[in-house]
């Protein structure tokens, strides 16, 4: 994603987590640099805002009750092989690489989040500025 494709339209983002507070405040994050936020407290939430909408990036939390990360990504793949899809986990540690391929997670990142990773990632820092 590039900072010129970020910059010629809002760019819509699907935050993923079980844990309120920390779904809530990263989309506060993301929506006060310009992002259009959607948030789902589950996997299957988040498979049925997909259905409904079109997203330029899928941030999700690795563990979750009835659906993991890692499940809703693999099913995401089935129909959507290019949206970006970072895994946010506290185990980033000890998840098997060769799972995480095959689910599709374009990357990891660990917990606690630090926003700036995310941000520098895809060049977004950039985008922020000349948003302010």
């Amino acid at each position: 994603m590039s900072a010129q494709r970020l910059q010629a339209a809002r760019q819509k983002v699907l935050v993923v987590d079980d844990d309120h507070a920390s779904r809530e405040l990263l989309a506060v994050h993301l929506e006060r640099m310009g992002f259009e936020v959607c948030t789902a407290p589950d996997g299957r939430a988040g498979l049925q805002a997909l259905g409904e909408s079109h997203f330029d990036l899928i941030l999700t939390d690795y563990r979750m009750p009835a659906m993991t990360g890692l499940e809703m990504a693999a099913c995401i793949r089935r129909s959507d092989t290019t949206t970006p899809i970072i895994l946010i986990t506290g185990d980033s540690y000890t998840l098997d690489p060769e799972v995480i391929a095959r689910a599709g997670i374009t990357r990891v990142l660990p917990k606690p989040l630090k926003i700036n990773n995310l941000l520098n990632m895809y060049s977004l820092n950039a985008v922020h500025d000349n948003r302010q």
